[in-house]
């Protein structure tokens, strides 16, 4: 449906060191081989948890080191945490050429 594109900025929180299961609906229903995925969450104090793995097991996609930015950083600064997330964006997009 959604994804003919073959690079996949994948964000979501983490919720209990987990994927919400509206992201594991996601993951479930498209067709993710031989895409590219950078994952990227919000948490606060489980990071990524294991997600890069789960992701990438379950979609047979190539998954990129993912950005996990606490969400009280992402709240309270925004400034510095926007500054992470292009430092992290340029970074990945550097990574997949």
């Amino acid at each position: 449906m959604v994804l003919q594109q073959m690079l996949i900025f994948l964000g979501y929180p983490i919720w209990w060191g987990d994927l919400p299961m509206g992201v594991y609906t996601f993951l479930e229903r498209e067709n993710l081989v031989g895409k590219t995925i950078i994952p990227f969450c919000t948490h606060e104090g489980s990071g990524l948890g294991n997600t890069e793995r789960f992701i990438a097991e379950s979609t047979k996609a190539k998954v990129l080191p993912g950005l996990e930015m606490r969400g009280r950083k992402a709240q309270n600064s925004q400034t510095e945490a926007k500054a992470e997330m292009e430092e992290w964006i340029k970074k990945s997009l550097a990574d997949i050429k």
